[in-house]
């Protein structure tokens, strides 16, 4: 059995299945044996994945005829996302039954014993008598289902007010949150909604924001024990949780809840965060590593449990893999949390963990990040993928942002030279993946995310700002505009669209720091703080720290001057700036006087 396999942590013969990893031997053993194959699509933290393994893949009847008339491949989402978007089946886990080239048959999410049993039966059947007239078909017909190219579109404001009301459309005003049940956080668009009240101060999406906020922190949906966010609530009104907790949605809700809380002064949400990042940091975070890991299981009786009971218990497993996408997300939270908790360690644990990314994920000689790694010494797995290269531009740049380490804006700018170079559509657009030779099943089809390729527009605006790269720009509205005929489909789910739609279409707001070193003295730290508030206050603000004789090229061709007494700053809109600004306070009436006092 492969160690990248996990199955339930109760007991299960679910690996009396000879399963196979998703590769080339596998598909070739399918071709050469003319079966079919039968995808799993499974995760470390799936509760019906792990009934599946206690009873379906745990009946003798149906693991025999697995084993004798099917190439079984297991798949870890969180591992391979890029597999999971092409074969998912809508929900986890996934079961697909794919020809031997990989092309879809049919396929369900969780399947009992009995369902299973017949319909391994009929593919069998199915597969026998239909083989033949499949492939002729498939040849004939290459399939298209991912490689189409939506209608092009300008950019406009519209476009994000669609989006808002789609969302406002989908909000529950009883309750809070989008939807009846299940119902999950929605941190994407609870991000709108934040970004539209700090820039607008109108009074509705900070109410839908705050009663969804506030709702998910009180009931059900928190663990008021241990402090963290549970991944969804099962009802409508948040009481009764799926006992998940991700990495991925406490990186979303602890940058929004953070956010709202300093913005606000609001102290329950702060205890929340508080709670929350005790979790964390005893449960995710690996102090060896400076890493954190995927998530932590379900366990009903565990959660029903006070703290003394949970105690005497075994926890839930942990996924210790560290997956680059979410340890990046979570880092650039941290400093959002770090200034709300006054704790500087947290600025410092956000920083450190960039750094291992950097120096342990990222390939220098050919570019871009890997996906993830597994524990305790494994080596990085699956390069390439463009999740993985947004969330960490974003996250440099946060990082830059907020302790003024150029090293962080020079990684952001190499970074996204090698996201265009190696991940940029000749159609336009991101790829999900490099193109690495591996072309197994629909694999070989492109696919452009809306999600991914908005997340990644909206940090290469922000760095073509910052970084004086125009051609940044222009790669991101092309990125954008490939979405900007179908974004509509995606109601509140085009919710990173919108708000890289947002600031593109706004004009640039700039703070230029320049330094006498690297922004160490103390009256650059004092100005970068005010900068900060700035950014609290207005999320379209972007602060960049630039030191005298370290960059005085890029000094000379943007235009900005040092000053031989210390630390200056320019408040700037597009290429119009104030004047310089040498203490907080003249930094703030410089803001004021360009941006008025509605952020202010």
């Amino acid at each position: 059995m492969s160690e990248t396999f996990h199955f339930s942590p109760r007991p299960n013969r679910a690996h009396e299945i000879r399963w196979r990893p998703w590769g080339p031997q596998a598909f070739a053993e399918a071709q050469a044996q003319d079966r079919p194959i039968l995808l799993s699509l499974s995760a470390v933290w799936c509760h019906w994945c792990h009934v599946m393994d206690e009873t379906t893949y745990s009946t003798p009847a149906i693991i025999e005829s697995i084993n004798e008339h099917f190439v079984p491949i297991r798949v870890d989402n969180d591992r391979r996302p890029d597999i999971n978007a092409r074969y998912n089946m809508g929900g986890w886990p996934t079961t697909a039954f794919l020809m031997p080239g990989g092309e879809t048959i049919t396929g369900a999410t969780y399947l009992a014993p009995q369902q299973m049993h017949q319909l391994l039966e009929r593919i069998v059947e199915f597969y026998r008598e239909n083989a033949p007239e499949i492939r002729r078909k498939m040849a004939e017909e290459p399939l298209r289902r991912l490689a189409s190219s939506p209608q092009r579109s300008a950019l406009s404001p519209e476009m994000v007010e669609r989006v808002l009301e789609a969302a406002g459309d989908l909000y529950d005003p009883e309750f809070g949150g989008f939807g009846t049940a299940p119902k999950f956080p929605m941190t994407d668009v609870l991000e709108l909604l934040l970004d539209r009240w700090l820039c607008t101060r109108d009074a509705r999406p900070r109410q839908m924001l705050e009663k969804t906020l506030h709702a998910m922190a009180d009931g059900g949906m928190y663990d008021h024990v241990e402090g963290g966010w549970f991944r969804y609530s099962t009802d409508r009104a948040w009481q009764v949780p799926h006992f998940e907790k991700m990495a991925e949605d406490h990186a979303g809700l602890l940058r929004v809840c953070a956010r709202f809380a300093r913005v606000t002064g609001d102290a329950r949400l702060r205890d929340r965060v508080s709670a929350a990042i005790g979790w964390l940091t005893s449960t995710l975070y690996e102090p060896r590593s400076g890493l954190f890991g995927g998530s932590q299981d379900a366990d009903e009786v565990y959660y029903a449990k006070g703290l003394e009971e949970r105690r005497a218990m075994r926890a839930p497993y942990v996924d210790r893999t560290s997956y680059t996408n979410w340890t990046a997300a979570l880092a650039g939270a941290l400093y959002e949390v770090a200034p709300l908790l006054d704790d500087a360690a947290l600025a410092q644990r956000a920083t450190r963990a960039l750094d291992v990314l950097w120096e342990r994920m990222h390939d220098e000689r050919l570019g871009l990040l890997y996906h993830y790694l597994a524990p305790p010494d494994g080596e990085p797995q699956t390069w390439g993928l463009l999740t993985d290269q947004a969330a960490m531009l974003r996250a440099l740049l946060d990082a830059h942002a907020a302790t003024g380490q150029i090293r962080m804006l020079e990684r952001a700018e190499q970074l996204a030279d090698e996201t265009v170079a190696r991940l940029c559509s000749e159609h336009g657009g991101f790829l999900d993946r490099a193109p690495d030779g591996e072309a197994l099943g629909f694999l070989a089809l492109a696919d452009r995310p809306l999600a991914e390729n908005a997340a990644a527009a909206d940090a290469l605006v922000r760095l073509a700002a910052l970084a004086d790269r125009p051609d940044l720009r222009e790669v991101a509205e092309r990125a954008l505009a490939l979405h900007a005929g179908a974004y509509e489909r995606a109601g509140a789910f085009a919710a990173p669209f919108a708000r890289a739609v947002a600031r593109f279409v706004a004009p640039n707001k700039t703070v230029t720091l320049v330094t006498l070193d690297e922004g160490r003295e103390r009256a650059a730290l004092e100005l970068l703080g005010a900068a900060g508030e700035l950014r609290l206050d207005d999320p379209l603000v972007e602060v960049r720290v630039l030191d005298a004789e370290r960059d005085r090229g890029r000094l000379i061709r943007s235009g900005y001057a040092a000053d031989e007494r210390g630390a200056v700053a320019y408040v700037c809109i597009g290429t119009v700036c104030a004047e310089p600004a040498r203490t907080t306070e003249e930094i703030r009436s410089a803001y004021r006087t360009f941006f008025g006092a509605a952020g202010a």
